[in-house]
């Protein structure tokens, strides 16, 4: 996944239903509206997740003059903070289910000590996008003053793209800890977001729908797997065309979970398309292209397809030629002997007795010893 927002390599949810995640900066974002907040008001800081300090107060115009001057470094690779609107402020209050009294959750933000704050309206082009206190404890509003003074909490977006960022990421981590239901829950809610047309990148879309399918199939589920791996092939083939690397990975990933479901049928058709895919590309990786011919082969002779086998191993074979013969991995010159006993099940001996030889020359000896006696280039 190609990350934009590495400062937040360690999300974690926090407070009251795990609603905000802890970007560990001061800063939390709100998985219900997709804000990102200040923990704390202008004037306080914050230092490893305790904030210190007293929050300032502030006139209109200083606000604004105040809000201009930190935006001209920003925080967090972000210039965009701005006052949220009364409304945007009064999302963050709830009632508290002792108290019954509405205020902010004190596990997540310093306490606003029932202090009016400056908002901007929810329609700036009527209000002009100017501030006026609202004091969101009691649902009253203050600006009937000459001057009024309020405090100031910094908010940026809604940023949907970064949300999706977090909730990868925090998916991740679940995987890891093998919270796979959990894990599922973030991916599925991360793909809501990112269903949006370019709000995130095809490629890490991909990624999102394969860590998903990786997360089913860890919690048994193997058909949503399956059908979240068609997902990224039809993306992938969409993206890149059909003949590509990307497309033959996501073939692979297809089959090994065909094998590890026993649907070695299905398993043996993917592999064949992927190792097709494979010759009509002008590059690419050869012990990949070994790997799956090993896996393909097994599968052909258990379907009892022995002259398909032995077409494939044949062409294999035929295109090594003498250079490629003395690289040969030792795994791979057993391939001499199993195309040999091939031969002899379907009737042609002669022709398997040569290959037999061949394995015999190009295997190593038992012991390092008897090479000595093994002529180089025979």
């Amino acid at each position: 996944y190609a990350y934009q927002y590495s400062y937040a390599l360690s999300p974690a949810p926090m407070g009251r239903g795990e609603r905000f995640i802890d970007l560990g900066d001061g800063t939390v974002m709100d998985l219900k509206t997709g804000l990102q907040w200040f923990v704390h008001s202008v004037g306080e800081s914050w230092s490893g997740g305790t904030v210190y300090g007293s929050p300032d107060v502030f006139s209109a115009e200083s606000a604004m003059i105040r809000l201009q001057y930190f935006n001209s470094s920003g925080h967090a690779g972000f210039r965009d903070w701005r006052i949220p609107s009364k409304r945007e402020l009064k999302s963050l209050y709830a009632r508290s289910l002792i108290s019954f009294r509405r205020g902010l959750d004190e596990s997540v933000f310093s306490r606003d000590y029932k202090a009016p704050y400056w908002t901007l309206h929810d329609n700036p082009w009527l209000y002009e996008n100017r501030p006026r206190v609202v004091s969101l404890t009691t649902d009253n509003s203050s600006s009937d003053t000459d001057e009024p003074f309020g405090r100031l909490r910094w908010v940026r977006g809604p940023d949907p793209a970064m949300l999706v960022e977090l909730l990868h990421q925090m998916s991740r981590e679940c995987m890891n800890q093998r919270a796979f239901d959990k894990a599922m829950v973030h991916l599925e809610s991360a793909l809501k977001l990112a269903a949006e047309p370019g709000r995130v990148d095809p490629d890490n879309l991909m990624v999102i729908q394969r860590d998903l399918a990786v997360a089913c199939f860890e919690a048994r589920d193997h058909e949503a797997a399956e059908g979240w791996l068609l997902k990224v092939l039809a993306g992938k083939q969409e993206e890149y065309g059909h003949a590509h690397m990307e497309v033959f990975h996501t073939l692979v990933d297809l089959a090994a979970l065909q094998k590890s479901t026993d649907r070695l049928p299905q398993a043996r058709d993917t592999l064949l398309e992927a190792y097709e895919l494979l010759g009509r590309l002008d590059e690419y990786d050869q012990a990949a292209q070994l790997g799956v011919l090993y896996d393909l082969l097994v599968l052909l002779i258990w379907s009892r397809d022995f002259a398909r086998a032995e077409a494939l191993m044949t062409e294999y074979v035929e295109g090594l030629g003498d250079e490629g013969f003395s690289h040969l991995p030792e795994r791979t010159i057993l391939m001499f002997l199993v195309l040999g006993l091939l031969r002899e099940t379907m009737g042609h001996g002669d022709s398997a007795a040569d290959l037999y030889r061949l394995f015999l020359r190009m295997a190593p000896p038992p012991l390092a010893s008897a090479g000595d006696f093994k002529r180089v280039g025979d």
